[in-house]
């Protein structure tokens, strides 16, 4: 039996974000609960993903209450937020360089 996990994708509104949930959906990868983040500006954009309507919400560090799996599409995101997703028992994928050369963090 798979379990379905909950996803909370962070940097959703650009191009990364995207290809994320591109990659998503190619793979049938199954998800429970979807959620979408990034910062202010973007806050309120909707985003299709197989069909569903989401809203995209300001990532804060309890956007990841709940959720099994946090993948940051780049940026500054995951040295704001990475430390609160793991804190709250996240798996982190992170895409940016951030923790590339930090040997406290593994591969």
């Amino acid at each position: 039996m798979n379990k379905k996990a909950n996803v909370v994708i962070v940097g959703a509104s650009g191009a990364v974000g995207q290809e994320l949930l591109n990659i998503l959906n190619e793979r049938e990868f199954p998800i429970n609960k979807l959620k979408l983040c990034a910062t202010s500006r973007s806050a309120g954009r909707e985003v299709e993903f197989q069909g569903k309507k989401y809203i995209i919400e300001e990532t804060t560090d309890d956007s990841f209450n709940g959720m099994d799996i946090a993948l940051f599409a780049g940026g500054k995101a995951s040295l704001d937020f990475g430390p609160a997703a793991v804190e709250r028992g996240c798996v982190v994928i992170d895409n940016s360089s951030n923790y590339r050369m930090d040997p406290e963090v593994p591969w």
